[in-house]
């Protein structure tokens, strides 16, 4: 896919002589969160699917790569202009933005698929280093004979797909990368852990089912005394409500080896808006409430990340009841809504002075930091009365 000249979403500001395709040069650190109502975020396999919590405070966690599978089933649904895949025109809509970790997928045929190949050869071949050598394509299961062909291999892969140009990924295990420094990608972006602000309550509900499952267990049901034989018991598990903040960094360093543009920036942002859209389930309600991003003037970074997250505020509207934190809505030590908080996040131009981070420009009208407000539905904090 030619990459546009003009960003889709407008979702960020390129730099002055930066176009769509270029790749990213500047520094963002990124504050996402999102809540959860009577549901189940994200479920833990090896506690029979019950929400991920942390044992010491009784804070929900959701795994960073929990948060990649929506966003890139965001991608797998929707091509980078938008658009239901039953709409793409041909496969040049798909091409880059194809999604390499999926579901069933055998990630050997991938990287060994006729048209990456095609696509190795030609970044091979534009390559121009006088010791590059001969192209010569690997043979099945085998890695490339020489460096530049390997490097060849993962241009055309992080070109084609996505979230390997986001995510990175170890791609070194079977195909013409086995054993090659250039199949260990890492990419530019980077998510933590999100965790909730509060400690959250679990909810554990028993269901049934009505129906048996086979002629089998029918005929078992019929022939046994008890009552209601014929269902089936089983466990729905979730939280009554939580608010989850999660980080994101973002290495300029990292997307020149990827060719991560400003174009797929501008995407990434979009798919964190609406990657919880298509993500409903009957034990699944996530939702969006707060995404800031804070866009450097260098590629190293203006400020600490942890200084720019400390502007981001958000706290439980509580009060003392019985020596005890409650909040004030309900009286209880857990949240109910997203009412139950309040928070406000920096939208605008800052500086850095004696290590501080301020608003505005500087003495010189200079703004190295920018911070921008992309969504947030957080209600703001009361005002005090003096």
């Amino acid at each position: 896919m030619k990459t546009p000249d003009t960003l889709l979403h407008n979702l960020i500001t390129s730099p002055a002589g930066k176009q769509a395709a270029d790749v990213v040069s500047e520094r963002h650190d990124l504050v996402l969160l999102f809540d959860c109502a009577k549901s189940n975020p994200n479920g833990d396999p090896d506690t029979g699917n019950m929400p991920r919590v942390q044992p010491d405070s009784l804070k929900g966690l959701v795994t960073d790569v929990c948060l990649k599978r929506k966003i890139r089933n965001f991608f797998s649904l929707y091509s980078p202009h938008s658009l239901p895949t039953s709409l793409w025109v041909d496969a040049q809509d798909r091409q880059g933005y194809s999604v390499f970790i999926r579901e069933n997928a055998v990630l050997q045929e991938s990287m060994e698929a006729e048209d990456v190949a095609v696509d190795a050869e030609r970044i091979f071949n534009a390559y121009t280093n006088p010791e590059k050598g001969k192209w010569k394509r690997p043979a099945k299961g085998k890695a490339a004979d020489s460096e530049f062909i390997a490097r060849a291999f993962r241009d055309a892969l992080c070109a084609r797909y996505v979230d390997l140009r986001a995510f990175g990924g170890v791609v070194s295990t079977e195909g013409p990368l086995k054993g090659s420094f250039y199949g260990q990608v890492r990419g530019p972006l980077q998510l933590t852990f999100a965790e909730s602000l509060d400690k959250v309550l679990p909810l554990d509900a028993t269901i049934t089912r009505c129906a048996v499952a086979s002629v089998k267990e029918q005929q078992q049901a019929a022939t046994s005394e008890e009552e209601g034989a014929n269902r089936t018991m089983g466990r729905k598990h979730g939280i009554d409500y939580g608010l989850y903040r999660c980080h994101i960094h973002f290495s300029p360093a990292f997307a020149a080896k990827t060719g991560f543009s400003y174009y797929d920036l501008d995407n990434f942002l979009f798919a964190l808006q609406h990657m919880f859209d298509d993500d409903h389930a009957a034990g699944r309600h996530l939702r969006l409430v707060g995404l800031v991003d804070f866009e450097h003037q260098s590629s190293l970074g203006n400020a600490p990340a942890h200084k720019l997250f400390e502007l981001v505020k958000v706290q439980g509207v509580v009060e003392q009841k019985d020596s005890r934190t409650v909040f004030k809505s309900s009286g209880s030590e857990f949240p109910r809504s997203l009412s139950d908080y309040c928070g406000g996040a920096p939208d605008g131009e800052m500086h850095v002075r004696a290590g501080k981070v301020l608003f505005g420009k500087n003495g010189e009208g200079v703004a190295v930091i920018r911070a921008r407000r992309v969504v947030w539905e957080i209600p703001p904090a009361a005002p005090t009365s003096a």
